[in-house]
C-alpha cells in the first residue's frame, strides 16, 4: 500500500505539532481547565489534538493506493447450430443424445477449471442448454460475432462449435472468427459431406410489386447433385394452371447450376400466387425442395410523391433515395418557383425549408386539396413562417441555430419500427434547427423527441399531426442526410434509415380523411416473424380516441378464420397475431361507434422460408478452416471426448491473473468519520461530566 497527496507528506508532522499547540492554546485561557487534575487535562488535550489532526489530514487530501490480484478462470463456450438443417442427415437421430452427452461431460470435466456457458445460433443468437433444431436460417457469422463482442477483453479459453457448417444468412463465419484471434476454436461436425442425389430450386428472383398490364420476370436458379445426363421439366403455375415450362438438360458433371427466366403478364390486380416446380427424378433424396410458392402484388397505380424546395439539398436526395426503393411510390422534384398548379395532384408532398418568404398560394393549394405534407423545418424557417403553417409554436426563439439529437418515443404506436431501427436512432447525429422551445399545435403523434446529450426533452423533433385540411409530418431540423451516412458507417447498409423514412411516408400516404378507422397493416411477413397490426380511430374533431372496441378477422386460403381483438395502447390500438403459416390471408378490421359501423379490409402474405431445405450435404470445409486459423481442431461430433481431452491438455488455456489498483481517499473512509464523531463526543462528555461545556 502506498500513500499519495496533492501536498508533500512532510506536512503531516507540522500538522501534528500545529494540532497540539492549537489544542493547548484553546484550553490555556480556560480557568476551569486549569483547576482540573493532570490526567483530565492530558485527556482533553489529546482528544482536541486528535480531532484537529484528523481535520488537517482531511485538508491535505491523503489518498491510499492498494494493489490486489484477481484470478479469472478461462471461459469455455459451447456454441450449437440450432438450425433445421442439422436434422437432414443420416446421423441426425443421434445429435440430441450426443450433444446432451457432450454437455454433461463438459460439466463434469471442467466445472472447476472453467467458466462454462452454452449458446445457440440459428436465426438468432441465444443462451440456452436445450435445442430443438427448428430455426429456419443459419446465421453462423452472427453467432461468432456476438461471442467476440460479448467477451471482448475476457479470458476466453476455447470455443466448442457444433454445426454442419452450412450458413445461408450473413457472411462466412471465418471472417468473424478473426476477432477471436487468440481463442482456439474446436469444431465438431455433423452430417454427410458427400452430396446426395438431388436437384432443387436454390433461389428465385422477382419483384414483390409489379404494375398491372406489365410483363415481369421470374428468375429461377436450379442446383443439382449427381444427376448426370438427366432431364427434368421446370414449370410455372398459377391457380392450378401451368403458365409456362422448359426442359432442364443436365450434363455429365456431378454438381451443376442452371438458370431460367420466366416472363409473366400481370393481368389481375392484387396478390397473385405463383408456383415454381421442377419434376421429381427417381432416386432423389428429397422432394420437399422441388417447388416454391411466390407471391407478387399487382398494383394498378403508384402513389405520387413531390419534393419541393427553394433549392436542391442533400436532405432531399437522402429521402428520395430511400423512397425510390419502394416501387409503389413515384417521386419527383420541383423548385417552388416552377410549381405547376395544373399538373396532376401529388398524393404527398415533402416541403424542405419553407423559409422566410412562405408561398401562401402553394400552402393554400395543399390545404384546399387535402394533400398531406411532410415539412422539414431547418434554421432558415423563422417562427413567423412556422406560425403561418399552423403546425408548431416557437417560444424563446432567437436568430441562431441549435444542434439537437433524436430520442425515440417509447409510447409511439402509430406504426411499428424494428428494434434495430430504434437502436440506430440513438446513434444518429444531431440535426440543425432554429434555437428555441418547440410545441406542436394540433393533436400529434411524436415519433422522436429532442435530445441534448443524455437528456431527452419534451420538445418534438419528428412528429405527425392533423388539422381540418390535411395530415402532415414535421421534421424540426435539417441534416437528415447525415443519418443515412451514419447508418451505413455503423451497420454497412441504409436499412434502418430506409425503414424510418418509408414507414413515415407510408403512414402519411394513408388516405384518412375525417372521422373513422385507420389501420396500418404491412403486406408481407415471413413465417418466422409475428404479424403485428396497428390501428387508430378518430372522432369528428380528428382526435384519436380509444373507446371503441376494434376487432379483426383473418382468413387463410383454406377458408379457416382467426378472430382477434385489438389491445389499447395509449390513444391507439395494437394487435399481435403471432407467427402464421405461409400463405395468402385476407383481413377485415371493424368497429362500431355511435351506432355506425366502420370497416377496413385487405390482404397480406406470409412467405415461406425454405433455405434450410436446400442443404443436401454438410459443409465441413468451413469448420476445418475455422479450426486451422484459430489453432484449434476439427473432429466429428461423435469424437467429442478426444476434443475435451485435448482442451484439458492445452497449456495455453489457463487462468489469467489481473493486477487491480484501488484508490481510496481519506474522506471516503466511513470509520474515520465515525472516529472523529466519537472523539468529539468523548471530549464533550468529559467536559460535561466535569461540570462545564
Amino acid at each position: 500500500m502506498s500513500i499519495n497527496s496533492d501536498y508533500s507528506l512532510w506536512l503531516i508532522l507540522p500538522c501534528l505539532i500545529a494540532s497540539y499547540f492549537a489544542a493547548v492554546y484553546l484550553y490555556s485561557k480556560n480557568e476551569w481547565f486549569k483547576q482540573q487534575s493532570k490526567s483530565i487535562r492530558l485527556l482533553l488535550k489529546a482528544l482536541r489534538t486528535s480531532v484537529l489532526f484528523i481535520l488537517f489530514l482531511l485538508l491535505i487530501g491523503l489518498i491510499f493506493q492498494h494493489t490486489s490480484y484477481r484470478k479469472e478462470k478461462p471461459v469455455l463456450i459451447t456454441l450449437v447450430d440450432n438450425s433445421a438443417s442439422m436434422l437432414s442427415y443420416n446421423d441426425s437421430a443421434q445429435i440430441q443424445k450426443q450433444i446432451s452427452a457432450l454437455q454433461a461431460k463438459i460439466t463434469s470435466k471442467f466445472s472447476d477449471k472453467f467458466e462454462l456457458v452454452t449458446y445457440s445460433i440459428g436465426s438468432e443468437f441465444n443462451e440456452k442448454n436445450t435445442f430443438k433444431f427448428s430455426e429456419q436460417t443459419s446465421a453462423l457469422e452472427k453467432g461468432i460475432d456476438a461471442i467476440a463482442t460479448n467477451y471482448f477483453n475476457r479470458n476466453v479459453g476455447a470455443l466448442i462449435f457444433v454445426s454442419d457448417g452450412n450458413y445461408n444468412v450473413g457472411g462466412n463465419p471465418i471472417y468473424a472468427a478473426e476477432k477471436l484471434n487468440l481463442t482456439p476454436i474446436f469444431t465438431l461436425g455433423i452430417g454427410d459431406t458427400v452430396p446426395k442425389k438431388d436437384h432443387f430450386i436454390r433461389n428465385t428472383v422477382y419483384n414483390d410489386v409489379v404494375f398491372l398490364k406489365n410483363k415481369f420476370p421470374i428468375e429461377v436458379d436450379i442446383e443439382a447433385n449427381r444427376l448426370q445426363n438427366k432431364t427434368a421439366r421446370l414449370s410455372l403455375w398459377q391457380n392450378g394452371k401451368m403458365l409456362d415450362a422448359t426442359t432442364i438438360n443436365y450434363s455429365n458433371e456431378k454438381h451443376q447450376f442452371h438458370q431460367h427466366t420466366f416472363l409473366v403478364d400481370a393481368t389481375t390486380p392484387g396478390f397473385q400466387t405463383y408456383k415454381v416446380k421442377i419434376d421429381v427424378i427417381e432416386g432423389e433424396s428429397s422432394i420437399k425442395n422441388n417447388e416454391q410458392l411466390l407471391y407478387v402484388e399487382v398494383v394498378d397505380s403508384r402513389s405520387s410523391l413531390l419534393f419541393i424546395s427553394t433549392a436542391p439539398h442533400p436532405d432531399i436526395a437522402a429521402i428520395k433515395s430511400a423512397i425510390d426503393k419502394n416501387e409503389t411510390i413515384e417521386s419527383n422534384y420541383v423548385a417552388i418557383k416552377d410549381f405547376n398548379y395544373t399538373a396532376k395532384k401529388p398524393d404527398l408532398v415533402v416541403w424542405h425549408e419553407p423559409g422566410a418568404q412562405l408561398d401562401t398560394k402553394i400552402q393554400n393549394y395543399f390545404n384546399d386539396n387535402h394533400i398531406p405534407v411532410l415539412y422539414i423545418l431547418g434554421p432558415n424557417t423563422p417562427a413567423t413562417t412556422s406560425n403561418k403553417l399552423n403546425i408548431v409554436a416557437l417560444s424563446n426563439s432567437k436568430n441562431q441555430s441549435d444542434e439537437v439529437l433524436g430520442g425515440f418515443n417509447t409510447a409511439f404506436s402509430t406504426f411499428e419500427l424494428s428494434e434495430n431501427c430504434k437502436k440506430a436512432i440513438e446513434f444518429f447525429p444531431p440535426l440543425i434547427s432554429r434555437f428555441g422551445s418547440v410545441r406542436a399545435i394540433n393533436p400529434t403523434d411524436i415519433l422522436l423527441f429532442q435530445r441534448i446529450g443524455s437528456i431527452t426533452k419534451t420538445d418534438p423533433l419528428f412528429f405527425f399531426g392533423k388539422n381540418t385540411q390535411q395530415n402532415y409530418g414535421v421534421i424540426y431540423g435539417e441534416g437528415i442526410w447525415k443519418w443515412k451516412l451514419n447508418d451505413f458507417i455503423r451497420s454497412g447498409s441504409h436499412d434502418n434509415f430506409d425503414e424510418l423514412i418509408n414507414k413515415s411516408i407510408n403512414y402519411l400516404l394513408l388516405k384518412r380523411q375525417g372521422e373513422g378507422l385507420s389501420v396500418s397493416f404491412p403486406k408481407r411477413f415471413t413465417k418466422e416473424e409475428p404479424v403485428i397490426v396497428s390501428a387508430s380511430f378518430y372522432n369528428a374533431s380528428l382526435e384519436p380516441i380509444s373507446t371503441p372496441i376494434i376487432s379483426m378477422v383473418m382468413k387463410n386460403e383454406k377458408g379457416t378464420t382467426f378472430k382477434s381483438q385489438f389491445g389499447v395502447l395509449g390513444t391507439n390500438y395494437k394487435l399481435n397475431a403471432g407467427k402464421l403459416a405461409p400463405g395468402k390471408y385476407s383481413w377485415l378490421v371493424s368497429t362500431v361507434f355511435k351506432g355506425k359501423t366502420y370497416t377496413k379490409s385487405g390482404y397480406f402474405i406470409v412467405d415461406d422460408i425454405q433455405l434450410e431445405q436446400n442443404n443436401s450435404s454438410a459443409n465441413h470445409s468451413t469448420l476445418k478452416q475455422l479450426s486451422i486459423q484459430s489453432n484449434g481442431k476439427y473432429r466429428f461430433l461423435k469424437e467429442y471426448e478426444k476434443t475435451l481431452t485435448e482442451i484439458a491438455s492445452r497449456n495455453d488455456i489457463t487462468a489469467v491473473e489481473y493486477e487491480e489498483k484501488v484508490f481510496l481517499s481519506l474522506i471516503d473512509l466511513a470509520w474515520l468519520m465515525a472516529l472523529l464523531l466519537i472523539l468529539l463526543s468523548l471530549e464533550w462528555f468529559t467536559r460535561r461530566y466535569m461540570g462545564t461545556y
